[in-house]
């Protein structure tokens, strides 16, 4: 007798005002969740950014420092065959260097790029679209 009591009590109760509650909680903290991850995707691809401009920023401070320091000498050694080749042996690796660096900061863009627009945002839309589909249908509204 008292197990019907208590039956006819619990379904009178309604959980649907709570259960909507709990649903849109869950489907806002989701879109939080994307949307920090969205926010760190953005932030790690502006430091790599910057780290790989810090890089060729250094090699072209580096490079000026020496081809000082090399003028200096060389004025000081009246035209040696030997420093004019060591600054050579010196300048190539710059050479090559300088161009690899600044591809290095091109390809990063544009991958980090592609990456956001091809695969990241997509998914992330897909699978806010895919829980709320789910949320819709176990609790509807």
């Amino acid at each position: 007798m008292a197990a019907e009591e208590t039956k006819a009590k619990a379904g009178a109760v309604d959980f649907t005002g709570m259960a909507n509650v709990w649903k849109e909680a869950y489907l806002g903290g989701l879109e939080a969740c994307l949307r920090w991850q969205w926010e760190n995707e953005r932030a790690a691809k502006s430091l790599i950014k910057r780290g790989l401009m810090r890089s060729q920023q250094w090699l072209a401070f580096s490079r000026d420092c020496f081809d000082q320091s090399m003028d200096q000498v060389q004025g000081q050694q009246n035209r040696d065959p030997f420093v004019t080749l060591f600054r050579q042996l010196i300048q190539a690796p710059y050479a090559l260097a300088e161009p690899v660096v600044k591809i290095g900061v091109d390809v990063c863009e544009t991958t980090l790029t592609s990456f956001e627009t091809a695969l990241a945002a997509p998914s992330r839309k897909y699978v806010f679209e895919m829980n709320k589909m789910v949320m819709d249908t176990v609790i509807p509204s």
